[in-house]
């Protein structure tokens, strides 16, 4: 992490963008405390100390109106210096900027490809560090969404088109976007009471930048958009939201009750989360499953192939803000033909506390299939302190 953020910061410097330099000395720091604090070498404790002292005076330097580029180059030199007397008590293998990441949480990071997510289990995707910035400014994403239509009206399907930019304006194009789990573009659609999801794939127009899908609303009020992407550029996932207008007034979400059992079609979806009895708080991974029933009560095995997976899971919190889109950890097909069932494990993590809608997503006779789930997540826990 502390090699990454110095090889932005060299990129940074060079295009004399000293305000943003800041934001990645920041992001070392707690790598250097967790260094110091876990190293028995007393000069791998004082390079960390002193390495912390001189970040916070570069950024001080940085944000003083009377201080030159010159000064903070000279002064970063000094930082740089420090870093390769510290790299010296590491294994070469620890220093390589080639590494494995989760587009989902890209700071759990690995050295082998074949290793999965310790946060969702999710495959991992390779990455070089220094190719483009590890951490991106906080509340700040890469890109903007707006979307093209007539104002949604219930069970009318509703044409419409978005468009993708970058933060400066430039359209994105699909080589600008990784492929994860079989498309580029996932669209995660819903009204404010949470109770009407869809998952579409846009496609590409004549347009740069425009893609075009189209939905059918059954309830009332404006929906909510998140384009579930990952820029080529950063590696990481982001979710670009934009609202769909509508000519009536939204239903409000009402229901926040515990739901773990959902039945779709005849089917009987049943949901558990592995607490130990205990509440879920934010910031909190368990292990949860969905076993999948026939409408007699016998094991489901013939769940099919859906975007690479036999499952997905998606989530919306109440905020109208956090999403959480989740893919189970177990065997992914191999071809069309394989099957799968009765159930399926994947790892939860909310970020954020209070109520989620989830949402399964199975295929069956080619056709998805939602099975809706309500779940209630604490505040994160606070740690005890040391006396």
């Amino acid at each position: 992490m502390i090699e990454a953020s110095a090889a932005n910061i060299d990129q940074l410097l060079a295009e004399n963008l000293l305000r943003d330099v800041t934001f990645q000395i920041a992001n070392s720091d707690g790598s250097l405390k967790y260094l110091g604090s876990h190293s028995d070498e007393s000069r791998v404790q004082s390079l960390t100390r002193q390495m912390l002292a001189d970040g916070s005076d570069l950024i001080g330097e940085i944000r003083d109106p009377k201080s030159s580029p010159d000064s903070v180059r000279s002064d970063w030199q000094k930082y740089r210096k420090e870093l390769g007397e510290l790299e010296k008590f590491y294994q070469p293998e620890l220093l390589r900027t080639e590494v494995f990441i989760c587009p989902m949480h890209p700071l759990d990071r690995h050295l082998k490809a074949d290793e999965k997510c310790s946060v969702c289990g999710m495959p991992l995707i390779r990455r070089h560090l220094p190719a483009s910035a590890v951490y991106e400014k906080p509340g700040e994403p890469t890109m903007k969404l707006n979307v093209v239509c007539s104002p949604l009206v219930v069970g009318r399907r509703a044409e419409m088109k978005i468009h993708l930019s970058t933060a400066n304006g430039k359209p994105v194009l699909l080589d600008d976007l990784l492929e994860m789990h079989t498309k580029k573009i996932h669209l995660l659609i819903n009204d404010r009471s949470l109770g009407d999801y869809h998952h579409e794939h846009p496609v590409p127009t004549g347009v740069p930048g425009e893609y075009a899908f189209s939905f059918t609303p059954e309830k009332p009020g404006p929906y909510r958009v998140w384009a579930d992407v990952v820029p080529a550029a950063t590696s990481i996932q982001e979710y670009v939201v934009a609202d769909i207008p509508a000519v009536t007034e939204p239903a409000a979400l009402k229901d926040r009750m515990t739901v773990s059992t959902a039945i779709v079609h005849g089917r009987t979806y049943v949901l558990k989360l592995n607490t130990g009895g205990k509440p879920i708080h934010a910031g909190q991974t368990v292990i949860g499953t969905i076993a999948v029933a026939d409408a007699d009560g016998k094991p489901f095995v013939a769940l099919e192939p859906v975007m690479g997976a036999f499952a997905h899971i998606v989530g919306f919190n109440e905020d109208l803000k956090t999403v959480l889109h989740i893919h189970p950890y177990s065997k992914e097909p191999a071809n069309p033909a394989d099957r799968a069932g009765p159930v399926f494990a994947f790892k939860f993590y909310a970020p954020v506390a209070g109520f989620y809608r989830l949402y399964g997503q199975v295929q069956i006779d080619g056709v998805s299939q939602f099975p809706p789930f309500g779940v209630t997540v604490l505040p994160a826990e606070k740690l005890a302190t040391q006396p």
